[in-house]
């Protein structure tokens, strides 16, 4: 990164990826909190934890599209910063919420707000910084969301105990309006906007932009399709029923929130390591992707097999460390992705990826709600065994997935 680094002219690009960085930690943050936040909630103004968790992603998703078109038409400043402002409104509702149709419609604007934060930093990855770099830069922002996950954790748990589930919202709605102002008065679009010698070109039409990805074939669907599966299954797992399936199935003395909390240092640990593996050694994102699905499917199984049964606090905190790390090799399927398109249409492109991953998520804690009802092991074990079904449809997606098979390799052009 030497060349971003000593160069003046990326100084805006590196304000730009550090003020959406934050944000997306908070990203995270939200996503997974309800897991946490969601029982105490619904115990005071009733509702379903799964029904606030598949209104997040459901909401997310519709948003993932648009989301992508306001990348790369608005630029990542205005479309971050306007719609950090309604995730800020969002959160405050929650804050305030009296009934269960409030905190629904919360959830929602969070969601709304939320969803534009991912893409807009893709692309200041994509316009400010070599291509070279993209691999290891995307794995950061992973990173950096999974410490959101990790303060959601047995973190938020406690400051939860601390100052009550309201407190914390009201908290998280101050800090979210500040980034929106901070977003939209400190980030740039790209290098054009502050040197204007810098080459600038046109974003691809929105709509070609859609058919050349509709039409790419396994270049597209089979990753985006894997990690739809993928997804769905880590992300239901960690922010929706994790705490309640280990409250519930077990009697741990030590707060089951950390096991969340160890999901989200594992994907932490396993971004970063696949991350730098495909930047700077050029190795294969598909077989990336298989091998850690391969893992994950292993660890899996004793959740399938042994719910309820192993009554050990260490193993499963490991287990769920694993789980995360191996989760976090899927992260390189954007790299994959982004690498057979051009950066015209990246924000374009990073936005229908990211609706595949929402509908996973969505998909999943909609199919959870109707098979957990009781929260009793069976139905839990149902639950896993299901998961474990979409693993394996993953790693056969994963490998007839088509790879970028060489090209250009110079900077992409400045949008």
């Amino acid at each position: 990164m030497e060349e971003c680094t000593n160069n003046k002219r990326y100084v805006f690009g590196w304000i730009g990826f550090t003020i959406l960085l934050i944000a997306y930690f908070f990203v995270y943050f939200q996503r997974v909190s309800v897991s946490v936040l969601g029982i105490d909630m619904t115990s005071e103004i009733g509702g379903s934890i799964a029904l606030l968790s598949s209104t997040y992603f459901t909401v997310y998703l519709i948003m993932q599209i648009p989301s992508g078109i306001m990348a790369d038409r608005l630029g990542p400043r205005m479309a971050s910063g306007i719609f950090l402002a309604i995730a800020a409104v969002g959160t405050l509702l929650s804050g305030f919420a009296t009934t269960f149709t409030d905190a629904i419609i919360g959830k929602a604007l969070i969601a709304c707000g939320m969803a534009v934060v991912y893409i807009p930093l893709i692309k200041i990855i994509a316009v400010w910084f070599p291509k070279t770099d993209f691999a290891v830069l995307t794995g950061t922002v992973i990173a950096v969301g999974n410490v959101g996950a990790i303060a959601a954790g047995a973190p938020l748990s406690m400051l939860n105990d601390a100052i009550g589930w309201r407190n914390v919202f009201l908290v998280m709605g101050v800090i979210t309006a500040i980034l929106s102002m901070v977003c939209l008065l400190f980030i740039r679009n790209r290098p054009s906007d502050v040197h204007p010698e810098a080459p600038k070109e046109p974003p691809m039409p929105t709509l070609k932009a859609l058919r050349i990805t509709v039409l790419s074939g396994r270049r597209f669907w089979a990753p985006a399709l894997a990690y739809m599966l993928m997804y769905g299954v880590i992300i239901t797992y960690q922010g929706t029923w994790a705490v309640s399936y280990y409250r519930s199935v077990y009697s741990f003395v030590f707060d089951v929130a950390w096991f969340v909390t160890a999901i989200g240092i594992g994907k932490m640990i396993g971004a970063i390591i696949v991350g730098r593996y495909i930047s700077s050694r050029n190795g294969s994102t598909k077989r990336t992707m298989i091998v850690g699905n391969l893992l994950f499917l292993l660890i899996w199984l004793p959740l399938c097999l042994t719910a309820g049964e192993i009554d050990s606090y260490v193993f499963w905190l490991a287990v769920n460390f694993l789980l995360g790390l191996f989760g976090g090799f899927m992260t390189v399927s954007f790299t994959q992705v982004k690498e057979c398109f051009p950066i015209s249409m990246s924000g374009t492109v990073t936005a229908a990826m990211n609706t595949f991953l929402f509908a996973g998520g969505s998909v999943m804690s909609t199919i959870s709600y109707f098979i957990i009802q009781s929260k009793l092991p069976e139905e839990f074990r149902m639950m896993w065994i299901v998961m474990a079904a979409c693993v394996i449809g993953a790693i056969v997606l994963c490998a007839i997935s088509r790879e970028h098979d060489g090209g250009n390799d110079a900077r992409p052009t400045e949008q």
